[in-house]
C-alpha cells in the first residue's frame, strides 16, 4: 500500500534517527518539519494499525518494523524512480563494461557552451540510425562544449588521484524511438578532442560505446579578469587535424538576457534542450546496440555571454561549414561537479 506522505515523513524521521522515539518526541521533530500535530497523529496511529510502527515498553517508544522498513525503502525506490532524470525501462540493461572507465568523477572549470543552429537534413548525415536531430525553433542543434576538466578520478577516490586536462566536444542534441516504441532524447557527439593523450588513450579503450574517436589537440583557457580566451589546435591524425580550430574570446560578465539574433527569448526557454541533456548516446549499428552513458550533474547556473570574438572552424570549412550553421549564442559557468554512471544498452530497434 502507498504511504502517505505524512506516513513517509514518520518512517523518515524514524530512519533517520537511528533510535526510538516517544510519540511526543516524534511529533515535535515532525512539528519542526513543517507537519502539524493532528497530522502527525493520524499517520503514527494508521502506520501502528498497519503493523509498520511497534509501540514498546513502559514509555511507549515507538520503533519501525520489518514490514515498515520494507515500506519506506520501497516508497524511496519509486520516488527516486519518479525523480530519476534518465530512468530505466525494461528494454534498457546494464553494459557489462570496465567500470573504472565509466563510473568516474569529475569538477568542470570554466564551462562554454557555444550554441549552434544546423540545417537539421545536414546534421542527419552525420548521425548513425536510429538517431535523428532534435528540432527547435526549425533548426537542429550542436553545441561546442569546452571546459578544464579537474581532477577526474574513480568515483570514491580522493582528488589526489585526478587527472587535469581540457576537453571539447561537439554535441548534437537527439532523440530516437526505443524497442518499447517510446521516444527518447540525448546528446550524441559528432566530434571530441583533449590535450591529454593519456586520456585520449583510456576514453578510446571503451570500445564498446561508439560514439566518436577522441582526437588531440592543442588547447588552451586563459582568464584575464572577466575575459575567457580559448584556443584549439588539432594535431595531425588523421581523426582530429582538419575542421577542429577555435578561437575566441569571451566577456564572462553574465547576461540575462540572449544575443541579439538569436531565437531563444530566455535562459528558461533553452533551458530543456540545450542544458537538461543528461544521456550521451552511442550507436554500434554491427552489434546492434544503443548505449546511453549518464550524467549526474550539479546544475550549470549558465549565463548568456557575449563572445567577443569567435572563430570555430567546424562551422566554417569543417562538417558543418558551407552556410548549414549559425552561431546562435554563448553560454558560460564558472563550476560544476560532474559523475558518469555506469554505461547502459538497448538493442536496435
Amino acid at each position: 500500500m502507498m504511504q502517505t506522505h505524512h506516513e513517509l515523513a514518520v518512517l523518515g524521521a524514524l530512519a533517520s534517527a537511528h533510535a526510538t522515539h516517544t510519540r511526543e518526541e516524534l511529533v515535535a521533530v515532525l512539528a519542526r518539519a513543517g507537519i502539524p500535530r493532528g497530522d502527525s497523529e493520524r499517520a503514527i496511529a494508521a502506520l501502528l494499525a498497519r503493523g509498520h510502527l511497534t509501540s514498546t515498553g513502559r514509555d511507549a517508544r515507538l520503533a519501525t518494523t520489518p514490514p515498515g522498513i520494507a515500506a519506506f525503502l520501497d516508497a524511496h525506490a519509486e520516488l527516486e524512480a519518479a525523480l530519476d532524470i534518465t530512468p530505466h525501462a525494461p528494454t534498457i540493461n546494464d553494459c557489462p563494461s570496465v567500470p573504472w572507465l565509466t563510473t568516474v568523477q569529475t569538477q568542470w572549470i570554466d564551462g562554454v557552451s557555444l550554441n549552434y543552429a544546423v540545417a537539421p537534413e545536414a546534421l542527419a548525415q552525420l548521425l548513425p540510425a536510429p538517431l535523428t536531430p532534435e528540432v527547435f525553433h526549425g533548426s537542429a542543434w550542436v553545441q561546442v562544449l569546452m571546459s578544464s576538466l579537474r581532477d577526474m578520478r574513480p568515483q570514491g577516490m580522493g582528488a589526489i588521484f585526478g587527472v587535469c586536462f581540457y576537453q571539447v566536444s561537439y554535441r548534437a542534441a537527439v532523440q530516437y524511438r526505443g524497442q518499447d516504441g517510446a521516444l527518447r532524447r540525448g546528446g550524441y557527439f559528432v566530434r571530441s578532442e583533449t590535450n591529454h593523450p593519456v586520456m585520449r588513450s583510456v576514453g578510446n579503450r571503451l570500445t564498446e560505446f561508439k560514439f566518436h574517436h577522441f582526437g588531440l589537440a592543442d588547447m588552451v583557457m586563459i582568464r584575464d579578469g572577466e575575459n575567457l580566451t580559448l584556443g584549439v589546435e588539432p594535431l595531425a591524425a588523421p581523426e582530429s587535424s582538419e575542421g577542429g580550430r577555435i578561437v575566441a574570446r569571451l566577456d564572462t560578465r553574465p547576461q540575462t538576457t540572449p544575443p541579439r539574433g538569436s531565437v531563444w527569448r530566455s535562459l528558461d526557454e533553452l533551458e530543456q534542450p540545450l542544458v537538461e541533456c543528461y544521456d550521451a548516446l552511442g550507436v554500434d549499428r554491427q552489434g546492434g546496440w544503443l548505449y546511453l552513458l549518464t550524467i549526474d550533474r550539479d546544475p550549470w547556473n549558465a549565463r548568456f555571454v557575449d563572445p567577443g570574438s569567435l572563430y570555430v572552424e567546424y562551422f566554417d570549412t569543417g562538417a558543418l561549414g558551407g552556410g548549414v550553421a549559425r552561431f546562435d549564442s554563448a553560454l558560460h559557468f564558472r563550476e560544476c561537479a560532474y559523475r558518469w554512471r555506469p554505461l547502459r544498452r538497448e538493442r536496435l530497434a
